[in-house]
């Protein structure tokens, strides 16, 4: 599966079309460190194969630092209702074949994870992993950097 993906500063899925304010930048821009980005939002839109529909899939994103290492995008209540830190963001999708659907034709299905207060600790660079049923789809590199005056 082909998946288009690009960074807003707030987007929503609405009727399955992506709807984006702020969108089009890849580098977030800081006084100084650590930094706490108020709001970002990455927008998927996964082109599913006629082959691939009515299947479950599952997708999940994460953001990795320059060597590899994943960088926390968020908190969460565990299984006791403690705080843990979150990695990845995601889930399953199952796409059907709608009978106007010509064989062979794709389907589209469009996904925004909005990430509210998001920490860095440095300046760097990012990337956005998508995976989809395990297997890498895309990759969105972002930077972090000091805001030059």
């Amino acid at each position: 599966m082909r998946v288009d993906a690009f960074l807003a500063d707030t987007a929503e899925v609405i009727n399955n079309k992506i709807y984006a304010l702020g969108m089009g930048w890849n580098t977030i821009y800081a006084r100084g460190f650590p930094v706490v980005h108020r709001r970002l939002a990455l927008a998927l839109t996964v082109h599913v194969p006629f082959t691939d529909t009515n299947s479950t899939h599952k997708l999940e994103v994460r953001l990795v630092t320059e060597d590899g290492q994943e960088h926390p995008i968020g908190m969460r209540a565990d299984a006791e209702g403690k705080p843990a830190v979150l990695t990845a963001m995601g889930g399953e999708f199952t796409l059907g074949r709608p009978p106007a659907l010509v064989d062979g034709d794709e389907q589209l299905a469009c996904f925004a994870f909005v990430v509210e207060a998001m920490r860095f600790e440095a300046a760097g660079k990012f990337e956005w992993v998508v995976t989809i049923d395990d297997v890498e789809a895309t990759r969105l590199p972002m930077r972090v950097q000091t805001q030059r005056a």
